[in-house]
């Protein structure tokens, strides 16, 4: 039986005869509990933006792509697609070629980004198509003179589905000599809108969507491709396939995978996560300061017991570890019922979305995203109890100098 561990106890349950150790020993424990339910509630809110700003990006982002390291295009004759083909179950590969256009309709006009696509298996459907809120996929028409269009680059420029003029899409031409009057500046092409997607807000400010022989057609680009996209069947060794990509392709071509497209956004939430979770952790470090003067409290009511310890013989390492103990149960219990208390809370939250975003304007959710990561529990106990242990030492340090050492 560990006595140390058993005395430390029963000080702490038991009641103090001055009043002021239990108010103390109470605040001490709210304290602590209040920290971690805050790093856990802070945290998990955390977890559920980051989850949802993935969510958005990832309808748009690929589990790979591949660019050429080499120029802005490609010639697929110099690609090995069957060899891709070959490394992983694939659920759809995209063949993409993508351009800065002008666009005009009527009097407005807008700069976008003009992206030709197609898919592999031809029978698949895109991922964007199950984004299209109004009107049909341009793969619905034999002609590759229909295209679907975001949602808010429809608005800027006064789009509407079937409109009967068509969008007028320049760019300028490469092969236009200088100073030459015959040879055309832009190239032109129009094209039909035949849908309209909204995915994320971003992405739908600005791209237009069309068919990928249109748009090698129309650019002279005919076999040449910008980039490959790359959908994968079900959650594979992602790091191991992107080796065996980039081993197959060489260094003419660069291999991104979900993360590396988005870098520096993933980047900024990890660093704002865990900036939040380095100062709640120091105001955590301060209200378990509080621990100290209870634990001095009690050393102080429990003098006449310490001296009787000391003179039947018990060693200063066990009255020493009565005191540890003493300050460990209060961060054990106050860092419990706070890891309790935000656990339960959070769920509530996930489920019944009692704490919402406003009542007034447009929001992606209704409700505060939040998400528990138990990795993230572990990470908020341990950090409790290291900080108590180490804020629990000084008082220990105190009773052998002003108590044992004097006696």
């Amino acid at each position: 039986m560990n006595i140390a561990l058993y005395i430390a106890r029963r000080y702490l349950f038991s009641r103090k005869s001055k009043n002021a150790v239990n108010i103390i020993t109470a605040i001490s424990l709210l304290g602590v509990a209040i920290g971690t339910l805050a790093l856990v509630v802070v945290l998990s809110v955390f977890n559920g933006f980051e989850s949802l700003i993935k969510s958005m990006y990832h309808e748009v982002n690929s589990d790979f792509v591949i660019h050429s390291t080499q120029s802005k295009s490609f010639n697929t004759k110099d690609f090995n697609l069957e060899g891709l083909k070959a490394i992983a179950p694939w659920s759809s590969i995209q063949e993409v070629y993508e351009e800065k256009v002008l666009l005009r309709n009527d009097d407005q006009e807008h700069i976008a980004k003009l992206k030709g696509v197609s898919i592999w298996p031809s029978t698949d459907s895109l991922i964007i198509e199950k984004h299209i809120f109004k009107g049909n996929s341009f793969r619905s028409y034999s002609s590759d003179n229909w295209a679907i269009v975001g949602q808010s680059l429809a608005y800027t420029l006064s789009l509407s589905v079937h409109q009967t003029n068509p969008l007028k899409v320049f760019v300028p031409n490469p092969l236009a000599k200088p100073n030459s009057l015959s040879d055309a500046v832009f190239l032109q092409k129009n094209l039909f809108v035949s849908g309209v997607f909204s995915v994320q807000s971003e992405y739908d400010a600005s791209y237009l969507i069309t068919s990928l022989n249109g748009i090698q057609e129309f650019l002279n680009k005919k076999d040449f491709l910008t980039s490959i996209e790359l959908e994968l069947n079900s959650d594979e060794n992602l790091d191991g396939i992107q080796k065996e990509i980039e081993s197959l392709l060489g260094t003419q071509f660069n291999v991104e995978n979900r993360f590396q497209q988005q870098e520096f956004l993933y980047k900024v939430l990890q660093t704002e996560k865990w900036a939040i979770f380095f100062i709640l952790a120091f105001i955590l470090l301060i209200a378990t300061f509080n621990i100290v003067a209870s634990v001095i409290m009690i050393v102080l009511e429990k003098r006449k017991d310490i001296s009787s310890l000391w003179a039947m013989g018990t060693p200063v390492n066990t009255i020493q570890k009565i005191f540890y103990y003493e300050g460990f149960l209060i961060t054990f219990f106050g860092g419990g019922l706070g890891m309790l208390v935000g656990v339960v809370l959070c769920f509530a939250q996930q489920e019944y979305g009692f704490i919402k975003l406003g009542e007034q304007g447009s929001f992606i959710v209704n409700t505060y995203p939040v998400e528990v990561q138990w990795a993230d529990v572990g990470l908020i106990m341990l950090t409790v109890m290291s900080i108590g242990i180490l804020v629990t030492s000084i008082p220990v340090s105190f009773i052998k100098r002003k108590f044992i050492q004097s006696s």
